[in-house]
Formats: structure tokens, sequence, C-alpha cells
């Protein structure tokens, strides 16, 4: 599939100490539709053959490598979490531009970020750092805001005043932000893949083949762009 093109304006930073845990390979798009990103609901045959089509990368390793270099050996990461969910239960789709990234998140073996961008009223940079501590976040489905400890991984939006909106929180908990949650109203997204230690390019590269597969067979338009450093 060809690389898609770069979005304007927009960019992707990566702090120094991301480079220090390895996270070379960064990626990040934004999916752009005139109509909802949640219709159709992918169905479980078609899950089943498109589990099938791509073959699942051995990147446990690499995933369970990330999250201690966080502090957190015991903690099991979210791609492999989800990995087993589908294994252990019938597929139970939730809509299109989610089911999508689902089924790259199975397939890679890592969690890929989904977040809405609708509505920002410029291009703010996107952000991959480690917190300094101080930061808090809403998480999805949830109506409490939680600290973010220091040096855990985060990532969001730097605002042109200088303040900085978490989207994303990985450490001790794996948490993306109420506030950038995709809903039926969602019309611009941001598709975000950290990698991990000791993958290769192609690794979160794929991400985005993967998402446009499962897109396509849903017959769902979208204008894909990548995000660039």
């Amino acid at each position: 599939m060809p690389v898609p093109p770069p979005t304007t304006g927009r960019k992707l930073v990566l702090a120094p100490e991301i480079h220090d845990l390895g996270l070379r390979h960064v990626r990040a798009w934004t999916l752009t539709s005139d109509a909802s990103l949640l219709k159709p609901t992918l169905d479980a045959a078609d899950a089943a053959a498109l589990l099938s089509r791509f073959p699942h990368e051995d990147s446990a390793t690499g995933y369970r490598k990330l999250i201690s270099s966080l502090g957190y050996p015991d903690t099991t990461p979210a791609g492999e979490r989800l990995r087993q969910l589908v294994a252990e239960r019938p597929w139970q789709g939730h809509g299109g531009v989610i089911d999508a990234v689902n089924i790259a998140s199975v397939v890679i073996g890592g969690g890929i970020g989904l977040h809405d961008l609708t509505g920002l009223p410029q291009d703010p940079p996107l952000v991959v750092r480690r917190s300094p501590g101080g930061e808090r976040i809403v998480p999805a489905f949830s109506s409490r805001s939680r600290p973010i400890p220091a040096d855990d991984l985060t990532y969001g939006i730097h605002h042109p005043d200088g303040t900085f909106a978490p989207m994303a929180w990985l450490g001790k908990r794996d948490s993306d932000s109420a506030d950038y949650q995709v809903t039926a109203q969602s019309r611009t997204v941001c598709v975000i893949a950290l990698g991990h230690p000791d993958d290769r390019s192609e690794h979160t590269d794929s991400v985005i083949t993967i998402v446009t597969a499962v897109l396509d067979l849903l017959g769902l338009p979208a204008e894909i762009s990548t995000v660039p450093c």
C-alpha cells in the first residue's frame, strides 16, 4: 500500500527520553470522513477472515520489555490482553474504525491508540513523552480524574498556550482519555502506534495497512494521512 501523504500542519514530536526507551518507530496517522467512522460494524466472520489473512507477530517479549522499562514488570501489555480476550470470547464488533484498530492490535500484538480530533481549532503537535508528574487524565468510560505518575509514558496534544492535554497514559495503567474518545460524531481521528524496543519499522508501518484493509472491507471511506515527525 502506498504511504499516505503527510498531514498539513500537524507534527508528531518525540521527546528525547522516548528514544532512550528504545521506541524508534513511533507512527501516527489521521483518518477523516464526512460520515460516521463507526459504521458499519465488523461481524465475526469477517473478523476471523482478517485475522487469518495477516500473520500474527511474535511481539509479546518486546512489549513486556517496554512495560518493564517503565517500572511495571508484572503488568500485562494491552495488546497481549486483547489477544487473549479475542481468543477466548466470540468477536464483539464496536463499529468501523474501532474494529479496524482492534484487528490491527491483535495482529501486531500491541496496543494502538485511537483518539478523536474532531473540532480542534488548529493543528497542534502530537507529543510523545514521559510524564513530568502532576498530570491528570480522565480515563475513557469514566468520570473520575486520575494522576499520572512521573516517568510513565504519555502522549497528547501540546496546545499553543503551552498546556499539554494527555490523550493516553501507559505505565501503572493503560488508559485513553475520555476527552478524546471516538464517538458516532467523530469525523477526524488519530491512530498512534508506539511500537516496542525490539521492533522494526515494518512493525508499526503495518498498522495502517491493516486498518485500511478493514475499512475497505467495511466500505467505509476515509482520507488517511501520515502525521510527519
